[in-house]
């Protein structure tokens, strides 16, 4: 990407909290429009943890600077990449990356495995 975007992460603590990931990790964002909250709802997974946490929709809950999900909704297809740039006490902010430098074989597969598993 030529610009660079970046967005928060909420909601670890319903999931493995802050202290799973630390600044460099690669995540997977993944849309999730069956989410019944939110349409435009983005998870966050890290392979083989699962889920970790999901992007900030909420303008008001954005940290300046941050992209909010619905903004970067149509930036991509079903799911791209991003690292963890900063981690703070309960959120943690990422840069969208592309798909071309995580070295991860067989992603789409994974996913679509783990997307199946979860709508079971």
């Amino acid at each position: 990407m030529s610009t660079k975007l970046f967005v928060a992460m909420y909601g670890m603590e319903n999931f493995h909290g802050v202290e799973a990931l630390n600044v460099g990790d690669t995540l997977f964002l993944v849309k999730d429009p069956d989410n019944r909250v939110d349409p435009q709802a983005i998870k966050v997974v890290v392979p083989p943890i699962g889920t970790v946490g999901y992007i900030v929709n909420n303008p008001l809950l954005a940290p300046h600077g941050c992209w909010t999900g619905s903004g970067i909704y149509d930036a991509f297809r079903q799911q791209t990449c991003a690292k963890v740039r900063f981690t703070m006490k309960d959120m943690i902010i990422v840069e969208l990356i592309e798909m071309l430098y995580v070295p991860v074989p067989h992603m789409e597969n994974f996913i679509a495995d783990w997307q199946s598993r979860e709508k079971a």
